[in-house]
């Protein structure tokens, strides 16, 4: 390439920079931020959700060495699990049986009290916030048309048939954008995005998971409760089910939650909310949502341009197992066995990619329930 071309493009590459930004396309802060990473918690404006009262779940007395075949390298290693934990980067780990903690395990440097990032695994929450909206009345069923709570979307023609479902199982046909994710995670206002909502096909016909889906489903949240999304998880989740310490979700500079990803709590507050699911939407003989919630979340449905394994929010394992779980960036998982009776909960930081791509949770984790 001649030093003319070469000039030309890097001209290019700036007007290309220089319109981002004038035109607000992506955040100044995205770019010196980089990755999300769990500095994220206190680098954000957040609002905070608390308990009057602390579950705690038992210890085990008897400790058991789990092993594990891991596959992190050419040649499968039989070796202690905890040993996998500290060759990846593994914040925290859970596994708890019939309410009792049968392996625990955190990174030197944190420990129970510690606060880990969400990202995700926000989905599952938000999904478990639109069935109780449901249960009370302020939503009708996941049929409803979303533009009876967001008047915006039926700007676009496609936007006028677009339902809860749609947003549940990200079959909503809305055009995933980078810059409008990166706009999502480090923008300032959340609302503005509403009005830069484009189709790439009609709603109901492929799944294609976008950020966005869940964002529009806390809109839909605090327009039919009359509450934000952490007020009315505070009041209809983080209390009744006890959870032990605070809570924070980022929002933006109006105060609008980040409901797609950034809600952040200690690894035992994240098991408690896979007990919730573990026993069907009962807490200590209380409903918290209805066992037909939890029938519709947890079962294969590949109507509607959905798939066999993803169904409102949730990730459906394997038949065998009966098992499922909320799944995060960087592999983060809070998984439910509900054949053993148990309830996992494996929190992660970004790693390297290779590592990453070998190490299969799910499988790791299935070991480990055939050892109790």
């Amino acid at each position: 390439m001649n030093s003319q071309k070469r000039f030309a493009l890097k001209t290019a590459y700036r007007s290309l920079f220089l319109f981002c930004f004038l035109t607000s396309c992506i955040p100044l802060n995205s770019l010196f931020l980089g990755h999300p990473d769990p500095k994220d918690i206190d680098r954000f404006k957040n609002t905070e959700l608390t308990s009057d009262s602390c579950f705690v779940f038992q210890k085990s007395s008897k400790t058991k060495n789990f092993k594990v075949t891991d596959w992190t390298t050419d040649k499968p290693r039989y070796r202690p699990a905890f040993d996998v934990f500290k060759e990846h980067s593994v914040r925290a780990f859970i596994m708890i049986q019939n309410d009792t903690i049968k392996a625990e395990y955190y990174r030197n440097d944190l420990d129970e009290s510690s606060m880990h990032p969400s990202y995700s695994l926000a989905k599952s929450f938000v999904s478990c916030l639109i069935g109780i909206a449901i249960d009370e009345g302020h939503i009708n069923n996941v049929k409803q048309q979303v533009q009876t709570f967001i008047p915006e979307i039926s700007n676009n023609e496609r936007g006028k048939t677009l339902t809860i479902k749609d947003l549940l199982n990200h079959t909503s046909g809305i055009k995933f954008s980078i810059t409008q994710d990166a706009r999502l995670y480090y923008g300032k206002n959340l609302s503005a995005e509403l009005e830069k909502i484009e189709f790439s096909n009609d709603s109901g016909t492929s799944q294609e998971y976008l950020n966005l889906n869940t964002q529009l489903l806390s809109v839909i949240i605090k327009r039919a409760t009359g509450m934000s999304v952490s007020e009315y998880a505070q009041q209809k989740l983080w209390n009744p089910i006890n959870m032990c310490n605070i809570g924070k979700w980022s929002v933006d500079n109006f105060n609008v939650e980040k409901s797609f990803c950034c809600l952040s709590a200690t690894a035992l507050d994240y098991a408690k909310f896979g007990r919730l699911y573990l026993n069907k939407g009962q807490w200590e003989g209380k409903g918290i949502f209805s066992k037909s919630w939890y029938d519709q979340s947890i079962r294969r449905d590949t109507s509607n341009g959905s798939s066999c394994n993803y169904n409102y929010s949730w990730h459906i394992g394997l038949k065998d197992y009966e098992d499922f779980m909320a799944i995060g960036l960087y592999k983060q998982h809070i998984y439910i066995s509900p054949k053993k009776n148990i309830v996992i909960v494996l929190l992660n930081d970004r790693e390297n990619q290779l590592k990453a791509e070998r190490i299969n949770w799910w499988f790791i984790f299935r070991q480990l329930v055939d050892q109790l």
